[in-house]
């Protein structure tokens, strides 16, 4: 019984109902996409509310600072009692009048200190109040319960309260107390400007809270979120607030944000910098109080931040690694299974050549599969047909480079004619008539040899024979002014090159060299190296022009790109010629090169390779 063959079409839906898995894979990225995309939302809004949560507790911490501040300047029983305390003092018996505070200034009334205590709370939710009068006494309620004599206008934060007498002022004032710690001496005041019931310029209220309490939630919110990097307060003149003790690192950061344009780094969005530090990305969230006048950087580094995203990521990849490597050894052997019968078809194809190119019946292949058969037959089929069509094209193209040859060798007859009767004709007239006699006969064997059609190929004894002819007319005519020497080994008088090579190189050489002053000296001297041939021709004239050289290549490279051969023309053609005909036998292997001695002179090289056909 004979099995119908499979055809490649069920197989090829076989195989790929298997690949058909990959699918998995499409789905497994858009699911990646969809969850990377959540955890990054996540990430990021926590970081939004890790920022807005620091920008509340400051915030907090500020009106408390604020609250007790109002409180102090709008209370009509601090503003009484001022003014009475600013007034001059009744005369006091001399026992009570040498009663004194540490300070030396007499003790007040103590209904000041009370309403100052009543006012601050006895939660004590600031850690100290003072109002500094313009009189030149500071009053203090908290830690420090005294009163002392003071230059206000030397304070240091007086100027930025004077500018802003109905805004508060912040600012950070440290007390000349020693503490192992540097930030606990540290406090955040606030300022406010302050007056009398009669608004008469009375003092500046200034109500303190410590450094550490006031910042106390961001060292909190620093150990709970490992993630977050770093957090920088700053004001919109550029002090840095938060961190006290901040690094060159901060500085950067803060100048940078600072010389950005709003828009790339506008607030309560997130944007990327780089850490000048470590070169890292690093998440920044930018928060503005409108309390305090004051801008929070939270800097959380990236990837910190997106570290479950990351490892999401790798266990994402390892799974997609895995189904990728199922489904290539599946696809392997699937492959296999379908291209072994092209295997057998592509070593057939391998081993063809212009010999194993045969007419005869199709041999089969019995792949067992119907397409390979028919494939395998129609491939025969064509190898007989491509033998052919090789054939036909290998005898037009033969014909057509003999064409050419032929075509290119006909421009030198007219040239090498017009020259000859120019020769003549000169000869003519100088009366050297038994010169022009053999000149006429050399003349008439030379158009025999180049009018001869039985090779276009010629042995290079031969071509120097001609030249030789050539160079006999042309000493009748410039006598011994001109000499010729001629250096050729005998292993390359038998290379077989096109008719008409080294008699225009002697004819060009006599041409250019002619116009110095004799003698006149032209060499031809031959090399053989290997399987390569060299000709060169050398004369002691005063050399090509440089403009020549360029306009000889330069039709060199117009006819290599155009693949045109040049018009018949009867003036400065027979260089271009020779490197054509060299060009059409050797091909790229093919040596032609014109160049100037460095000396006095000019030279041109010819030469190619030995071909089958270039041995006589």
């Amino acid at each position: 019984m004979i099995r119908k063959p499979r055809s490649i079409r069920s197989i090829l839906f076989l195989t790929y109902s298997s690949i058909i898995i990959i699918g998995i894979t499409v789905l497994f990225v858009l699911f990646y996409s969809w969850t990377s995309s959540l955890l990054k939302t996540k990430a990021f809004n926590s970081i939004s509310e890790l920022s807005a949560s620091l920008q509340t507790q400051l915030d907090l911490e500020v009106q408390k600072l604020d609250s007790v501040s109002v409180s102090i300047l709008y209370s009509n029983l601090i503003s009484d009692r001022i003014s009475e305390y600013e007034a001059p003092a009744p005369e006091e018996p001399p026992e009570a009048s040498t009663e004194q505070n540490v300070t030396g200034i007499k003790k007040p009334n103590t209904d000041l200190y009370d309403i100052l205590v009543a006012l601050v709370g006895p939660s004590y939710p600031v850690q100290q109040v003072y109002l500094h009068l313009f009189s030149g006494t500071s009053i203090g309620v908290g830690f420090d319960n005294s009163q002392k004599e003071i230059n206000v206008v030397g304070q240091p934060w007086y100027d930025a309260v004077m500018k802003n007498k109905r805004k508060k002022v912040l600012s950070l004032t440290q007390s000349g107390s020693e503490f192992s710690n540097p930030t606990n001496n540290v406090s955040l005041s606030l300022f406010r400007y302050f007056t009398d019931k009669f608004n008469t310029p009375t003092g500046i209220v200034e109500v303190k809270q410590s450094y550490n309490k006031v910042f106390s939630g961001f060292n909190q919110l620093a150990k709970n979120n490992p993630s977050l990097e770093q957090v920088i307060i700053y004001s919109n003149a550029g002090e840095i607030i938060y961190p006290y003790k901040f690094t060159e690192q901060d500085r950067q950061i803060v100048d940078r944000i600072r010389s950005g344009s709003p828009g790339d780094f506008p607030y309560d969005q997130r944007t990327y910098i780089e850490d000048p530090e470590t070169k890292d990305k690093v998440l920044l969230t930018l928060k503005h109080s409108d309390l305090t006048d004051w801008n929070i950087a939270v800097m959380i580094s990236n990837k910190t931040l997106l570290a479950p995203l990351n490892h999401f990521t790798r266990l994402a990849i390892l799974v997609t690694l895995f189904i990728l490597a199922f489904l290539i050894v599946l696809s392997y052997f699937a492959s296999k299974k379908i291209m072994s019968p092209l295997s057998k078809l592509n070593k057939t194809v391998k081993s063809m050549s212009l010999e194993s190119l045969v007419t005869g019946p199709a041999a089969e292949l019995n792949s067992g599969l119907n397409e390979w058969d028919r494939l395998n037959a129609s491939f025969v089929k064509m190898n007989a047909r491509l033998k052919d069509s090789f054939d036909q094209l290998l005898l037009a193209r033969t014909q057509e480079l003999q064409a050419k040859m032929t075509a290119l060798q006909s421009q030198m007859n007219p040239h090498f004619l017009y020259n000859s009767l120019a020769t003549i004709s000169a000869m003519a007239y100088e009366k050297m008539y038994e010169q022009i006699i053999v000149m006429c006969d050399n003349l008439s064997d030379m158009m025999r040899y180049i009018a001869a059609d039985e090779t276009a190929l010629v042995d290079i004894q031969t071509e120097l024979n001609y030249t030789d002819m050539y160079l006999t007319c042309m000493k009748l005519r410039y006598g011994d002014m001109l000499s010729c020497r001629m250096d050729l080994p005998d292993s390359i008088e038998n290379v077989r090159i096109p008719k008409i090579m080294i008699q225009p190189l002697v004819e060009n050489a006599l041409k250019y060299g002619t116009k110095t002053c004799p003698p006149w000296e032209i060499s031809v001297r031959g090399t053989m190296e290997g399987n390569r041939w060299t000709i060169e021709v050398k004369d002691n004239g005063p050399g090509f022009e440089e403009q020549e050289i360029t306009r000889f290549y330069s039709q060199v490279d117009d006819i290599e790109r155009n693949g045109a051969l040049p018009a018949l023309r009867l003036h400065g053609m027979g260089l271009l010629n020779v490197f054509i005909r060299l060009k059409l036998h050797y091909g790229s292997e093919m040596l032609f090169e014109i160049r100037n001695l460095p000396e006095r002179g000019a030279i041109v090289v010819i030469g190619g390779p030995l071909l089958s056909n270039d041995w006589g």
